[in-house]
């Protein structure tokens, strides 16, 4: 892995300054998805009351489990913000999801390889989170 990460530094660099910090963290997005690591994706916006709950949860949960699974925020707070994470969806092969998914905030979902493990919304229970995460990874 670190003989990856060193072959990959130079690149990424590169990108960081060509394309700036959005392209080291598009790529590693894609790098994980690749590797077939379960896939968290939450839709949220920042007018959405039950998002600001879950956003502690889903940031605390991050840390835990940053280098097991791949978090992805689909941001739905305006238009512009609806066309930026259609585009990331459809890099990550969640365009369907996304678009039947879209109106709903706080929605969290796993994914591995293609397919949808667990979905949920406005839940604020840590433990349901985990148990799903733990799933995914076994």
């Amino acid at each position: 892995m670190k003989t990856i990460i060193k072959k990959l530094t130079p690149f990424l660099f590169a990108a960081a300054i060509i394309f700036g910090a959005q392209a080291i963290t598009a790529n590693a997005q894609m790098m994980m998805a690749r590797k077939g690591a379960p896939t968290v994706v939450l839709i949220k916006a920042a007018w959405c009351n039950a998002c600001q709950k879950v956003d502690p949860i889903f940031t605390e949960l991050k840390r835990e489990y940053g280098g097991k699974l791949h978090f992805v925020v689909l941001d739905v707070t305006d238009e512009a913000a609806v066309t930026a994470s259609a585009a990331k969806a459809k890099s990550l092969g969640l365009s369907k999801f996304f678009a039947a998914n879209k109106k709903k905030t706080s929605t969290v979902a796993v994914f591995k390889k293609g397919k949808q493990l667990f979905i949920t919304d406005h839940n604020y229970d840590r433990a349901a989170y985990t148990g799903a995460f733990n799933r995914s990874l076994n």
